[in-house]
C-alpha cells in the first residue's frame, strides 16, 4: 500500500507545521476544537503498543477522530520500519472540521488513507470496512456543554453499536468509543486516549460498562499529569489515560495490566482480573497505591463544576450598562445582571440588593429574549428596537444552532462560589468568594457550582452553608506548599478536597 517513493518522515514534518497553523487559526477564530495535538512520541508509543495485540500482519486501520492524521502517520512509520512484517491493506479516517480533513487528505491520501469529511457519529456501517486497528483521541466535550439534539444523536449511535445507552450525564468521548464497536473486526485492537476521570467519574460510566462487558481489556495506562499538555473543550485536562482492548470475549480469569508513567518501562505495574472488575465501581482502587496519580485524595472537580467565566457571544452588543438599559426603556425581565470584573472585587462576599443585583456602582446587564419579534413588539418594543440595530457580525456571533432566534442567548446560571488569584497575605493558593447575587460571572473569573457530589439527602431540603464551605476551601494548602499557582480551572479542580469530603460526610 505504501509506495517506496513516499516520504513518511518529511510528510510528518509538514503535518506538524500544518497542525500548528490550523490550531492557531482555530484560536484566532475563537472556535475551540475538541483537543490539542497529541505529541508524536506519545502517539508513536501508543501505536507500537497496540501492534503487540494486533491480529496478524495485515492492518485495516480506522481513526474516528482523524485531525491531521497523527496516528496514521505513526502507523506508517511502524510499517516503514518493519518492512514486510506489516502491511496496511485499508485505512479510513473521519474528520468533521473541513480544514483539518483537507490537510489530512492532501498529506496522506497518496499513502492510501481515505478521509471522510463528516461527523463520525453519522458514519454508517457500510461506509468503511471492518477495522483490525483503531487508534484515536476522541473529543472530550463535557455533558453539560452538549446540546439536547447532540446528546440524543450520540446516545442513539452508541446504543445501536453496543446495546448500551449512555445517560444525559455522559461526556462525549464515551459515545465515540461505543459507536466505533460496529466497525471492529473480530479480534481487532483498539487504543483510545481518554481523560483519566473515566476510571471513576459518573461521566465515564458508559465506557466502563462497555469495557467490562463487551471487549477484552489488555492494558490501562495512566500518563504523568500534564504529559499531554492542557487540552479540552474550554477546560484544561491535565490527566490522561490510554486504554487498549481487543474485540473478543473476556473470561473471568483474564487479567488487565494497569500501568503508570512511561508506556514502555512503566513506573508502576499491577493487574486486576475481570472477575474483580465491576463497571459501577471506582476503577482507580485497583491500582492499590502503586500509582500515586490514581490513588490521590478527592479533588474539587469531584464536587464542583469548575469553569471560566462566561465570554458572552457578541458581548459588545449584548452587555450594556444598567443605567443605559433603563434609559432605553427596556423591560427589567430582559435584563440579567453581570458580576463586576474580579479586579474590582475586594470583599469576601458579593452581596445582593432586593432585586438580586450585585451591590455596587456602574453595573452591567446582559440583554436577551426568548420571544420572537412579533411578541416583542408588544411585550418590549424598546428591546426590539435595540436588537434591530445589531449588525451582521453580531448576529452571526450570537446565533446558536439549536435556536431560531439569533438574540436568544443561553444564559449561564449564577455561580455561588467565585475564585480569584490569591494575594501574598492569603494562606491558600486562591481566594474563594461567596456570590449572594444573581450576577453572572464574566471573563477573568473562575466559577464553582456544586455537582452531583452534593446530592446528599441533607442538601435536598436545606441551604448549603456557603460561609462554612468557603472556610474549608480557603484552608486548602498550595500544591507545592510555597508558590501561588496560576489561576486555571484545571488547577483549581485538582486541589485536594479531603476537607470538603469530610465536611459532607458529616451530613450522612
Amino acid at each position: 500500500m505504501l509506495g517506496s517513493d513516499f516520504d513518511v518522515t518529511g510528510t510528518e514534518t509538514v503535518r506538524q507545521t500544518g497542525q500548528t497553523f490550523l490550531e492557531k487559526l482555530r484560536a484566532e477564530d475563537q472556535h475551540p476544537g475538541p483537543h490539542g495535538a497529541t505529541p508524536f512520541p506519545i502517539a508513536s508509543d501508543i501505536t507500537g503498543l497496540a501492534l503487540r495485540y494486533h491480529p496478524g500482519s495485515q492492518v485495516r486501520f480506522l481513526e474516528p477522530c482523524l485531525g491531521t492524521g497523527i496516528f496514521f502517520s505513526t502507523l506508517l512509520h511502524e510499517a516503514d520500519n518493519r518492512g514486510d512484517e506489516l502491511e496496511i491493506v485499508a485505512a479510513h479516517g473521519v474528520e468533521r472540521e473541513e480544514q483539518f480533513a483537507v490537510l489530512a487528505h492532501d498529506l496522506w491520501a497518496p499513502a492510501g488513507l481515505t478521509v471522510h469529511e463528516l461527523d463520525f457519529l453519522s458514519l454508517g456501517a457500510s461506509d468503511a470496512p471492518k477495522a483490525t486497528m483503531v487508534l484515536s483521541r476522541p473529543p472530550v466535550t463535557q455533558h453539560h456543554r452538549l446540546s439536547s439534539d447532540l446528546k440524543i444523536r450520540a446516545a442513539d449511535a452508541a446504543e445501536a453499536a453496543t446495546g448500551i445507552r449512555p445517560t444525559g450525564l455522559t461526556d462525549l468521548y464515551n459515545h465515540f468509543v461505543l459507536a466505533t464497536h460496529q466497525f471492529l473486526a473480530d479480534g481487532a485492537v483498539s487504543a483510545w486516549l481518554l481523560p483519566t476521570k473515566f476510571l471513576h467519574h459518573s461521566a465515564g460510566q458508559a465506557t466502563r460498562t462497555y469495557l467490562a462487558t463487551k471487549v477484552r481489556m489488555q492494558r490501562i495506562h495512566n500518563f504523568e499529569s500534564g504529559a499531554l499538555g492542557f487540552s479540552g473543550y474550554r477546560e484544561e485536562i491535565l490527566d490522561w489515560s490510554l486504554v487498549v482492548f481487543t474485540n473478543e470475549p473476556a473470561k473471568p480469569t483474564d487479567t488487565v495490566e494497569l500501568t503508570g508513567g512511561e508506556i514502555f518501562g512503566a513506573d508502576t505495574n499491577t493487574t486486576v482480573t475481570y472477575e474483580e472488575l465491576n463497571s459501577s465501581t471506582d476503577w482507580t482502587e485497583y491500582w492499590h497505591n502503586s500509582d500515586p496519580t490514581l490513588t490521590k485524595p478527592p479533588t474539587l472537580e469531584d464536587f464542583f463544576f469548575i469553569r471560566r467565566g462566561w465570554e458572552v457571544p457578541g458581548g459588545d452588543f449584548f452587555i450594556e450598562s444598567e443605567n443605559r438599559a433603563w434609559a432605553f426603556g427596556i423591560q427589567p425581565f430582559h435584563m440579567h445582571p453581570m458580576l463586576p470584573p474580579p479586579e474590582d472585587v475586594t470583599t469576601e462576599i458579593i452581596e445582593a440588593d432586593q432585586w438580586g443585583y450585585p451591590v455596587g456602582e456602574d453595573r452591567k446587564v446582559i440583554l436577551t429574549a426568548h420571544d420572537d419579534e412579533n411578541i416583542l413588539e408588544d411585550k418590549d418594543p424598546a428591546l426590539l428596537r435595540y436588537l434591530q440595530s445589531a449588525n451582521g457580525d453580531t448576529r452571526a456571533a450570537a446565533k446558536r444552532p439549536e435556536s431560531q432566534l439569533w438574540y436568544s442567548l443561553h444564559l449561564r446560571r449564577p455561580a455561588p462560589i467565585l475564585v480569584q488569584p490569591a494575594t501574598e497575605e492569603d494562606p491558600g493558593p486562591f481566594r474563594f468568594i461567596i456570590n449572594e447575587s444573581e450576577g453572572i460571572a464574566g471573563p477573568g473569573w473562575i466559577t464553582m457550582s456544586p455537582n452531583l457530589g452534593f446530592a446528599k439527602p441533607w442538601f435536598l431540603d436545606n441551604d448549603i452553608d456557603w460561609h462554612e464551605l468557603v472556610k474549608i476551601l480557603a484552608s486548602i494548602p498550595a500544591p507545592d506548599g510555597s508558590t501561588k499557582p496560576e489561576l486555571l480551572p484545571s488547577v483549581v479542580a485538582s486541589l485536594d478536597a479531603t476537607g470538603v469530603a469530610d465536611w459532607l460526610a458529616g451530613f450522612d
